[in-house]
């Protein structure tokens, strides 16, 4: 009670800084990812559903802070941003971490491995879905330490660089996915056709992520511009 009390306090003071701590934590949820399909190529399935069981519980932290920001975000003419755009930045902060849980429900319910020989590559490939959350989480952190004062415009443009950084991360994603895509191709005559339509499914997934990271750092320079 006391912690959600504090937490409370914080939105009331400060919005972006509750948001800076969801983001945080929508960021540990999508952190463990390598390591979940470190497990499932490795066929570690009792490892792999530890790890989905902490992330599990990473998600629901995250739930914990999105519902607490949404409830108590303030109202009013004084605020300095958009309700509206606040409380959108939070949807997408937690649809990364939602969307982490479904990807690591979706390959240990059928306990889906890729083929071996696209292991390295798949490996890049969520490596850099983290980078681009990672990339995200700054560009929320610098528009809330830049809040603390008025926004100038030296201030906003170092912000739309980092948003250009997660443009290009999430542009590198789509390249890695599809070139998976093709490999997984050439592999399809030794799947069962259901799983082979899964692991695309699960490309698809864990690519949203990166999509829902760049939404994050564009919603945040909308409302640095503000």
């Amino acid at each position: 009670m006391e912690v959600r009390s504090a937490f409370s306090e914080v939105i009331s003071s400060s919005p972006l800084a509750a948001l800076e701590e969801h983001v945080h934590a929508c960021s540990k949820c999508v952190a463990k990812l390598p390591l979940y399909f470190q497990a499932a190529q490795g066929g570690k399935w009792s490892r792999a559903e530890k790890i989905q069981g902490e992330i599990a519980q990473l998600e629901s932290d995250a739930d914990d802070l999105k519902s607490l920001v949404r409830k108590n975000m303030p109202r009013g003419l004084w605020m300095s941003v958009s309700r509206a755009d606040l409380l959108e930045l939070v949807r997408m902060q937690d649809k990364m971490a939602n969307d982490t849980k479904d990807v690591v429900g979706l390959s240990l319910g059928r306990q889906l491995a890729f083929p071996a020989a696209l292991e390295k590559s798949l490996a890049k490939y969520i490596s850099t879905v983290v980078d681009s959350v990672d990339a995200a989480m700054t560009v929320v952190s610098a528009t809330r330490e830049l809040s603390r004062n008025a926004f100038g415009s030296r201030q906003i443009k170092s912000i739309a660089s980092k948003v250009t950084a997660v443009e290009r991360i999430e542009r590198k994603s789509d390249d890695m996915q599809s070139r998976l895509r093709a490999k997984l191709k050439d592999h399809e005559d030794k799947m069962s056709p259901i799983d082979a339509m899964f692991l695309y499914q699960l490309l698809s997934q864990i690519g949203e992520i990166a999509d829902s990271a760049e939404k994050v750092a564009h919603r945040a320079l909308i409302i640095a511009n503000s």
